[in-house]
């Protein structure tokens, strides 16, 4: 059987591209409200343990499944949205993904896969190897999708696949699938959260089937040796050692900044990396950033978004419409501020850019 043909996607390429997205909506999911005391959210996987649904003899942590976010959105309509999975283990697909979501009009939804070491309880140094570990069993597969006019195409990177001993290997690298291994081994829930893992692998192999792109197989070629340090953060964090968010941040702004240098606004929902680059009055960044409430964030940046280009059609703006990154965790995305989320989202890849005026007529 052949193998599907490979779209090769070169980071200059991208670059080049003179479309621009009104807003990049990022969640980094690290699966629970971390920064409030790691309570569950709608992000964390079944039989994982929380603070407010722990490991136990009758209840063996979390009872329900995770959410998906990504698939969802693709279907409500918008006429152009980038949407995406990425994990910070591959550099490459994360950062030519950043900077596709940039360039492309309308906007962008990426979820980010994002280790904590504190709250799913392992050694700080296992961060890599247990982000790789979660998409190579199958967790955390990397896909996008591209919608234009209404029409998704779907398209793969890796981790489609379940890897049954890398996915046991998975749960028993972390402290909060534990309960499931000792004192007894809890097969049935183990093989549960497998089984919900490889039903929705399934759909979005059908999906790809259904909409797939006529080469399905993304792969970015991103020379990081020749791009910039980025100049959007400065050095140092109050993230915890090996936290997965700083990496979130890191090839985030590295991207940002080969996209659109200093011309950038981040938006950041209270969560772990609002409150550790903005500790004691003293901030992290070194461009403009705005802090904002878990349910208000994503409509912030849309406003801001809307604001400069009402500003240009009106004449009352010279420079560039800078470029907008909404930045949240599990409680702006997930659950408290869903609804904001979606609602930006829809109206920032349906309206905006479309509406005649709110286009420069110099």
């Amino acid at each position: 059987m052949a193998q599907p043909e490979r779209n090769i996607i070169k980071f200059e390429d991208i670059l080049a591209r003179k479309e621009k997205s009104n807003v990049l909506f990022l969640n980094y999911d690290n699966e629970a409200f971390m920064n409030t005391g790691i309570q569950e959210s709608g992000g964390t996987p079944p039989f994982a343990s929380t603070t407010t649904g722990p490991g136990g003899e009758k209840i063996p942590g979390k009872i329900g499944v995770k959410q998906d976010l990504v698939t969802p959105f693709a279907f409500f309509g918008t006429k152009s949205l980038f949407l995406a999975t990425v994990n910070p283990a591959y550099p490459n697909d994360f950062m030519g993904k950043i900077a596709e979501a940039l360039k492309t009009n309308g906007s962008a939804f990426i979820q980010a896969y994002s280790d904590c070491m504190r709250g799913w309880r392992h050694e700080a140094n296992e961060a890599i190897k247990i982000s790789k570990l979660a998409t190579d069993c199958g967790y955390w597969p990397l896909y996008t999708v591209r919608v234009k006019d209404g029409v998704p195409v779907f398209s793969y990177f890796r981790g489609l696949d379940i890897d049954k001993d890398k996915f046991v290997e998975y749960l028993k690298s972390m402290g909060r699938f534990r309960h499931l291994f000792k004192p007894k081994f809890m097969e049935k829930e183990i093989d549960e959260i497998i089984y919900f893992t490889e039903q929705r692998n399934n759909r979005l192999k059908g999906l790809i089937e259904t909409f797939g792109a006529e080469k399905p197989i993304d792969v970015y070629r991103v020379n990081r040796k020749t791009l910039d340090p980025q100049e959007h953060l400065l050095p140092g964090h109050g993230l915890c050692p090996g936290c997965g968010a700083g990496m979130v941040l890191n090839q985030m702004a590295t991207a940002a900044y080969a996209v659109a240098g200093n011309n950038i606004i981040y938006v950041n929902n209270t969560s772990c990396s609002e409150v550790s680059t903005s500790k004691d009055f003293v901030t992290s960044w070194r461009v403009p950033w705005v802090h904002h409430l878990f349910e208000s964030g994503a409509t912030i940046a849309d406003a801001i978004s809307t604001s400069y280009k009402i500003l240009k059609s009106k004449d009352e703006f010279d420079g560039e419409v800078p470029y907008l990154i909404h930045i949240g965790g599990d409680g702006s995305t997930y659950d408290i501020g869903f609804q904001f989320l979606k609602a930006a989202l829809i109206r920032t890849s349906s309206f905006v850019e479309m509406n005649e005026y709110l286009t420069s007529q110099k």
